[in-house]
């Protein structure tokens, strides 16, 4: 029986992107599907056949945005006040179009609010790692401590709040609390301390859904490696690693896709070599089907995109969460960690000759990412969201 299912998203690519490929599978099945979505994302949504329910974020462009130590500062009380934001902004559309479920990213704490408040079943999504009673990563690679005075001004706000959406005064609860069903867009191999999650959680996988609309890209040579450099969406304040990445791969054996981001300008890294591709954004999927290795900054998306592709990685992280996933592929032997004060124009190129030539690391990515081909993510997943609205109807 077809169903309104709302997704209550984090305005954030690497937020958005993953629950594409579910939000059309479920479109595809016949549900109504409806996105709460910043204007960026809008012709995304509408392209797979939802609905776009637009909201104004404090974030701003956050996906553009600088992802730094500075940048993060407060990112507690953005949450909560973008929360808040959003339940006031979306809620005179839901009350006329009642969601039988809402899933929802898991920052996205509006749609715990008006969930709780409207009596309305919740899944969660992870597009990264997941969280239970034995693993979190904010306890393994902590992005900022509780005493934190920025962090204490946010719990003392929430903890007022709450009350007003039907929740205890307990933020702590809050934070830890697990729902009856999470999805999480990684597979379980790659999740640290992944056999602890039990039959509340759903490993996906990573759920890539059609990106046509990002355009198309084919390799200059069939005869030449492709290497793809990207330090993400967000790539700004270090403007030398481009250059750092052009002395030390011009005029190599390398075919080289490198996308600089919006913070800069590809004409300022001055002539480049012709076996260089630059621009701001490239199709990532489309370029890693034909890649041989990926040099990124490991934000999960990349690093799901790379494994599902059988592409090994060298991993330079700028902040906590990519160190966590540059560790891990690291751990399982599926690229290098290269921290960022390490980074130069002789170790990198010596990190991405190690990797490239390292037989033993492409095998790894390969069975690995034929693994995560077996499984249809956007399928699994909306399998498990319609079981949950069939035992939560009513």
């Amino acid at each position: 029986m077809p169903s309104h299912i709302a997704f209550f998203n984090f305005p954030a690519i690497g937020h958005v992107n993953p629950t594409l490929g579910v939000v059309e599978e479920l479109v595809k099945r016949g549900h109504r599907v409806t996105c709460t979505v910043t204007d960026h994302f809008v012709p995304a949504i509408e392209a797979i056949g939802a609905e776009a329910v637009r909201f104004d974020s404090v974030f701003g462009e956050f996906y553009r945005s600088p992802y730094t130590e500075e940048a993060n500062a407060g990112e507690g009380m953005r949450c909560l006040d973008d929360a808040t934001g959003l339940v006031e902004q979306v809620s005179p559309f839901y009350e006329k179009n009642r969601p039988d479920v809402i899933v929802h990213d898991f920052m996205a704490w509006g749609a715990r609010f008006y969930g709780a408040k409207h009596d309305i079943p919740l899944v969660r999504l992870y597009p990264t790692y997941g969280a239970n009673e034995h693993f979190s990563i904010q306890e393994k690679f902590p992005l900022a401590e509780y005493a934190d005075p920025q962090v204490m001004e946010m719990i003392g706000k929430l903890t007022g709040l709450l009350p007003e959406f039907n929740l205890p005064a307990d933020p702590m609860a809050f934070f830890q609390n697990i729902e009856k069903l999470g999805v999480i867009f990684l597979p379980r191999d790659f999740h640290y301390d992944g056999d602890t999650f039990d039959d509340r959680f759903v490993f996906a996988g990573p759920c890539l859904g059609d990106r046509s609309f990002q355009g198309s890209w084919e390799p200059a040579s069939a005869d030449r490696p492709v290497l793809l450099i990207s330090l993400g969406t967000a790539a700004t304040g270090w403007a030398e690693f481009f250059r750092t990445a052009v002395t030390a791969f011009g005029d190599t054996e390398w075919d080289v896709v490198m996308a600089v981001g919006d913070h800069i300008d590809p004409a300022d890294l001055g002539p480049l070599p012709a076996n260089f591709d630059v621009r701001r954004h490239v199709p990532q999927l489309e370029v890693l089907r034909h890649a041989k290795l990926f040099v990124t900054h490991g934000g999960m998306n990349s690093v799901m995109e790379s494994l599902y592709n059988g592409v090994p990685m060298v991993v330079i992280p700028q902040m906590n969460e990519q160190k966590a996933n540059a560790l891990r592929v690291d751990e399982l032997g599926l690229g290098r960690h290269l921290a960022k004060d390490d980074t130069t124009v002789e170790s990198l190129r010596a990190a991405v000759a190690a990797v490239a030539g390292d037989s033993a690391t492409t095998g790894r990515v390969e069975r690995m990412g034929e693994a995560m081909r077996q499984i249809d993510g956007p399928a699994v997943a909306a399998d498990a969201i319609e079981k949950f609205l069939a035992q939560n109807a009513g």
